[in-house]
């Protein structure tokens, strides 16, 4: 009896031990109250000249950049971009690209002093927006010149499998050399299994940005034999 009562305690354990597992502690923080003025952009017509097939607002957490000029998504789609236009991109001249198969690549278009100013590599953007000084800065600027998000208010969901104990939410952390942004990364385009993964990021007070980790935290099971172009 003894052994018995043994053998089900254990076997209570592992089933809590594996319940533990799947159901991560969540520690969440508070988004930052930013703002981004768009509407010096509302006549997309005035940028086609500059290369932008589509004008799009970005999101307001990039409004922790300095200067606070207005600010726009340019986006350039490979199927209606000149061969110039595709010269320069195939050069490299773009912070990164978006989507499938119809994707777009990224770039920034700001108003300064009345004039439309193209943003077209993160040199550019160093030259207007370096030196990164405040923790909303190097947020605003990670996710800018990265193809990465930020997420508050994460909860557990039952139909997600989780690969580890804890998940934070976005934060900032001031280093000796910069700040380390903690940002999010979806796998959503190609097949299956379609990963969440945190990514860390360090921004340097000059406007470099390095990735300094990364770890596959969740996913959902049901989409893993899923395929997306």
């Amino acid at each position: 009896m003894k052994t018995k009562s043994r053998i089900l305690s254990i076997v209570g354990l592992l089933l809590l031990l594996t319940a533990c597992k799947g159901e991560p502690k969540f520690i969440n923080h508070a988004s930052p109250n930013l703002v981004v003025s768009f509407d010096a952009f509302s006549d997309p017509s005035t940028l086609t000249a500059l290369g932008c097939n589509e004008i799009q607002p970005p999101s307001n957490l990039l409004g922790g950049l300095t200067p606070s000029y207005p600010l726009a998504i340019c986006a350039v789609n490979p199927s209606e971009a000149s061969e110039e236009l595709m010269t320069e991109i195939d050069n490299g001249q773009f912070f990164y690209y978006t989507g499938g198969l119809f994707g777009s690549y990224v770039r920034y278009v700001i108003q300064k002093d009345g004039e439309f100013v193209m943003l077209k590599t993160e040199e550019n953007f160093r030259k207007i927006f370096a030196p990164v000084e405040s923790p909303d800065e190097a947020l605003s600027y990670a996710l800018a010149v990265r193809n990465l998000s930020a997420y508050y208010g994460l909860a557990y969901y039952s139909a997600f499998e989780y690969e580890v104990d804890t998940i934070e939410d976005t934060y900032v952390t001031p280093e000796a050399d910069g700040y380390l942004v903690h940002l999010f990364y979806d796998q959503v385009f190609g097949c299956g299994p379609h990963w969440t993964s945190t990514v860390d990021v360090l921004v340097s007070e000059e406007g470099n940005v390095e990735e300094v980790g990364r770890e596959a935290i969740y996913r959902d099971p049901n989409l893993d034999e899923l395929c997306v172009d």
